[in-house]
């Protein structure tokens, strides 16, 4: 059998965006794939029956998305881009009983959150500017952006120019647009009753002061009455209608931080009496690392009466569903990660899922049995995989960390291997059951490949999420006792060729343990942070993550933010170390590598940059097509280059 290669890259399918029908019988989907020589992503909107045939494509748009089926099953919206000099995001409508697509309305500001109101309105969330005006339109080389608030950038998004999102409302007949909410507040999510009387708003009452303690409202679609659920006391996450007069929300009161997990609440609006029905310390939405997706989907669904939602437990995403007096339900539970699913009026459950040797597909459960309804990905059973095998160490201090090693694909018995260290980011993702071409790729390029979930990893609870203030320290401690057990116990593992890489969080404890220990031989550090003092001020979250993970703000906490920041620790490298950055990251803004490798090559170290343009913080996941290819074989290349591969490795 075949070993993967750096192309396959191009051949995988995201899939996602499932919703049923209204009768259950039907769903619809999204496909999105790579072209190389366009150098794009296209998708396309997708039918089904749950039985797995008449498998059709709806829309044949390249960039068709976001579909959503109207109440009476009659009627298809979805986002696209089909118009050559469209400015913003076009909604079309499609007859499901026939006929073509119809545009029905281009928003400059773009849409996120559709959804249907009734079967003649929809509601969404745009960017505009707290007065309605849209920004002057001027050439590149004339622009100035006047900035009076922050955040003024995002990832992916770049210069806010003064938009905030807000909720609308479109009238599909006749074109007219509503603006639903003002001023200078951020709608992140909206959700209609299923009587389509009332609107359910999360939003940030202040970005500026306030920018992590969302609000629930709920808008009278009748009157435009508003009112307010919980108090400053808490944050909402999510909210999702039980009934036409309560809505389950997810609430955090951030006692831990961004490490807090939510509890679930429900709100009555006639009384506006709020109760919490459930706090389980459970991770809620999948936080396992993959870069196979690129579609997403809706991970929380309410079916009679009850709320469903993936859950990253460890190192599995799973489904579990909560009542409305709290009982907790585990509904799937599968050595695997579920991405997104939606829920039948029978119950069957459709979703998408990988492991770590096979990609997304789409697959249903019902009464328990699980069958694979697609094999979009089904060319990779030709290919030789490595296995992950799991292992537990038991850390210095008595806490259990669940770890990972990957043969190289042609392994030989009695033969070293030089083995990669991988890192994710976060803190509060995972490992696990994702499908990872780039770790399949290492693995097929004779690497063996260690990853875990040290503290600060999602799924094992708030306490074990929370490092704050402790960067760099027991997170740390558990990732180099996991290296410290593989060189014991794995006797394939080179101990003179270690190598080490991760990006965001993991590109930080890249640039961290290159610091502090000289046992790895080369590094990768990707979209990585090393000084938090100018992480603070020059991204898009870094004034409140800081703030959060860090301690306090710099001027009040130099020494924390110092003491927690690699740049300080650069005159100890040793490590060959290649930095990867994207120019348009302002998630982990290009300064933050550009002050690592000017520094390490001030005091004569061995240090290399790379830098993508018109790429952001998704680079290894979403990033042009070839970039992402180019990324791979910059890792491959500076792995080869000083962990010296020897002949018969690959072999």
């Amino acid at each position: 059998m075949d070993r993967i290669s750096l192309t396959d890259l191009y051949r995988y399918v995201s899939l996602g965006n499932i919703e049923f029908l209204p009768e259950g019988k039907k769903f619809i989907f999204v496909r999105k794939r790579m072209d190389k020589k366009q150098n794009k992503y296209y998708s396309d909107i997708w039918i089904m029956d749950v039985s797995g045939r008449n498998r059709r494509q709806l829309t044949f748009g390249k960039f068709d998305s976001s579909p959503k089926i109207s109440p009476d099953g009659k009627l298809l919206a979805f986002t696209s881009k089909r118009e050559k000099d469209s400015q913003g995001t076009e909604l079309y409508i499609l007859p499901l009983d026939g006929g073509e697509s119809k545009l029905v309305k281009t928003i400059e500001g773009g849409v996120q959150s559709l959804e249907w109101i009734d079967n003649t309105k929809l509601a969404f969330v745009s960017a505009v500017r707290p007065d309605g005006k849209a920004p002057e339109k001027e050439p590149p080389e004339k622009k100035v952006y006047e900035i009076e608030r922050i955040p003024f950038l995002g990832n992916g998004a770049g210069f806010t120019d003064g938009r905030y999102g807000h909720a609308f409302l479109l009238d599909i007949n006749s074109g007219k647009l509503e603006r639903l909410t003002e001023g200078e507040t951020h709608v992140r999510g909206v959700s209609p009753s299923p009587d389509g009387r009332k609107l359910a708003v999360v939003m940030l009452d202040n970005p500026e002061q306030r920018p992590i303690w969302a609000s629930l409202y709920v808008i009278d679609l009748k009157t435009r009455d508003r009112i307010r659920l919980f108090n400053d006391k808490v944050s909402v996450m999510y909210a999702e209608w039980k009934d036409n007069d309560n809505l389950y929300a997810l609430i955090t009161d951030f006692k831990k931080g961004f490490a807090t997990n939510p509890k679930v609440a429900i709100a009555r609006v006639p009384t506006k009496r709020t109760r919490t029905i459930f706090d389980g310390d459970l991770s809620f939405f999948n936080s396992l690392n993959s870069d196979v997706r690129g579609v997403g989907g809706r991970q929380i669904r309410v079916h009679n009466g009850s709320l469903y939602f993936i859950t990253t437990d460890g190192p599995k995403a799973v489904i579990k569903s909560v009542d409305n007096k709290g009982k907790l339900s585990t509904v799937l539970d599968v050595n695997a990660s579920i991405d997104c699913f939606d829920i039948a009026p029978d119950g069957t459950i459709v979703f998408t899922m990988m492991n770590p040797t096979y990609p997304l597909e789409i697959y249903k459960s019902k009464k328990g049995k699980i069958r694979k309804l697609t094999s979009f990905n089904g060319w990779i059973r030709k290919y030789r995989l490595s296995e992950p095998e799991g292992f537990k160490v038991e850390a210095s201090d008595g806490k259990v960390i669940d770890a990972w090693i990957m043969k190289p694909v042609e392994f030989e018995e009695g033969k070293k291997y030089p083995t990669i260290l991988e890192i994710h980011g976060g803190p509060k993702t995972a490992y696990g059951y994702g499908f990872i071409h780039e770790f399949q790729l290492l693995a097929a390029s004779g690497y063996a490949v260690l990853f875990c979930n040290p503290r600060g990893s999602d799924g094992y609870g708030s306490e074990f999420a929370d490092i704050r203030g402790h960067y760099g320290e027991r997170d740390f401690q558990d990732i180099m006792e996991v290296v410290e057990y593989a060189v014991n116990n794995f006797d394939f593992v080179d101990a003179d060729r270690l190598g080490v890489t991760g990006g965001s969080y993991g590109g930080f404890m890249t640039n961290w343990i290159v610091g502090h220990t000289d046992i790895f031989k080369a590094a990768v550090s990707q979209r990585s942070i090393s000084n938090f003092i100018s992480f603070y001020g020059t991204t898009d979250i870094g004034y409140f993550f800081a703030e959060d993970q860090i301690g306090g703000n710099f001027w009040e906490n130099l020494e924390g933010y110092i003491r927690q920041s690699p740049l300080y620790y650069a005159p100890n490298v040793e490590t060959p170390l290649l930095l990867i950055h994207s120019l348009e990251d302002y998630r982990c803004w290009v300064p933050e590598a550009m002050q690592f490798f000017t520094v390490l090559r001030r005091l004569g170290k061995e240090a290399k940059m790379v830098l993508f343009p018109k790429e952001n913080h998704e680079l290894s996941r979403s990033g042009l097509p070839v970039h992402r290819e180019k990324r791979l074989r910059a890792i491959l290349d500076w792995f080869e280059s000083h962990l010296k591969v020897r002949k018969g490795d690959t072999e």
